[in-house]
């Protein structure tokens, strides 16, 4: 792997209490892939200069076992998984540099969408470089969201993607997609008579260990977005939900993201829900 990042946790990633804010996770990913587009020779700012939509992210899946503190320094490590015609696999790993224990990793497929607005080719000299920086046991995933179907809570908020949801390329940024999920999650908590902070006590509970989302049509600037959830299952060691941004003036879904949720302690390592955040969310 090629270590792309260190990012040292700031005041203002901190989330309701010591730990990092779930969204950052994707801030990283972004800053990371914008690190490697120097290391290929094929930068993110030619691509936008271009007209075009440097490393789009397609579909991630993510898996986090720990949380990072106040005090933390984030190292993003990253290596190609597959390459494609037309996409790339990358897979990530956040590492602690004071002690190198892994916070998670993250597989995630990129392409580079064309001003016409198709996925670009990528070309032999791109392959050739990705080629040498991968490694000999990295195996492609898949990655499919489930939907927010079935019959458990449904959660719901509309949201206009301003200009502070908004990137360079003129589309949604990465990490207000998940901050969108956030607020609709503490929405929905706020409906059913038990708010985010009076569920904290001491463990920080509907903290992201988790994730598989498929952004299937991109979220443009003043674009009014419907974001609807569903509860799939809750029990003391996790909560999964599933949620879809939808654009109802065409009826299209343009992102799919199937959540699982894990509570902390102060130490930044998982603990049981309390019995009071799993009823908020319809549990026994």
């Amino acid at each position: 792997m090629v270590e792309l990042l260190r990012h040292e946790v700031r005041f203002g990633e901190l989330s309701f209490g010591p730990l990092m804010h779930n969204a950052t996770w994707f801030d990283l990913l972004i800053e990371a892939t914008e690190e490697l587009s120097y290391e290929l020779g094929y930068t993110v700012e030619e691509i936008v200069a271009a007209g075009g939509v440097p490393y789009a992210p397609v579909a991630i899946h993510a898996e986090l076992a720990e949380y990072p503190r106040y005090e933390d320094t984030v190292v993003v490590d990253a290596e190609p998984v597959s390459v494609g015609d037309n996409h790339v696999q990358f897979r990530y790993r956040f590492g602690r540099a004071s002690d190198g224990a892994t916070f998670g990793t993250a597989t995630m497929v990129q392409a580079t969408i064309t001003p016409e607005g198709a996925a670009e080719s990528v070309s032999e000299e791109l392959r050739r470089e990705l080629e040498s920086l991968a490694s000999d046991d990295g195996e492609p995933v898949e990655i499919a969201a489930r939907s927010p179907g079935g019959d458990g809570p449904r959660l719901e908020r509309d949201v206009v993607f301003r200009t502070p949801h908004i990137e360079a390329a003129g589309l949604g940024y990465f990490e207000d997609y998940a901050r969108e999920l956030s607020i609709c999650l503490e929405e929905f908590l706020a409906e059913r008579g038990r708010s985010m902070g009076s569920l904290t006590d001491g463990t920080y509970p509907f903290v992201p260990v988790g994730w598989d989302c498929t952004l299937e049509r991109s979220i443009r600037f003043e674009d009014e977005i419907g974001v609807v959830g569903r509860v799939l299952d809750a029990d003391e060691r996790s909560v999964e939900i599933a949620y879809e941004l939808r654009r109802p003036a065409t009826d299209d879904v343009c992102i799919r993201a199937d959540l699982t949720y894990g509570c902390f302690d102060g130490e930044g390592a998982r603990v049981a829900f309390p019995r009071e955040a799993l009823a908020a969310v319809g549990a026994d």
